[in-house]
C-alpha cells in the first residue's frame, strides 16, 4: 500500500518476477523456496535442527517459522521441505 493505493505484484506468472529468478516452478506456476528458518539466508542444517527440535515437542499453531508447509503443525513434512531445499543449496540471492 503506498499513499492509500494498493498495489498487487503477481510473483507467480514468470521467473524473472523475482531477484535473481530465485523461483521454482511448482505445476504451472513460480513459487518462493521455503524453509531458512532462522533467516540467515541458506536452507541448511541449522534450519533443519530447529524443524525436528519443535517437530520433538509436537509444536503447534500460527506463524511458528518451523512450519513451513503451513499446516499449523510442525512435523516431519516440514522437514522434507527443509531438507530438499538444502540438499538443493537454496539461497538467497542479493543485489
Amino acid at each position: 500500500m503506498n499513499n492509500g493505493s494498493i498495489y498487487n505484484y503477481d510473483f507467480t506468472s514468470s521467473i524473472s518476477m523475482a531477484y535473481g529468478n530465485n523461483l521454482t516452478l511448482r505445476g504451472n506456476k513460480y513459487c518462493l523456496f521455503s524453509g531458512d528458518v532462522n533467516q540467515d539466508g541458506t536452507i541448511d542444517l541449522p534450519d533443519g535442527s530447529l524443524i525436528d527440535n519443535d517437530a520433538a515437542n509436537f509444536m503447534s499453531g500460527y506463524y511458528l517459522p518451523t512450519d513451513i508447509n503451513g499446516d499449523i503443525v510442525v512435523d516431519v513434512s516440514d522437514a522434507v521441505f527443509a531438507d530438499n531445499n538444502g540438499y538443493n543449496f537454496v539461497t538467497k540471492i542479493t543485489p
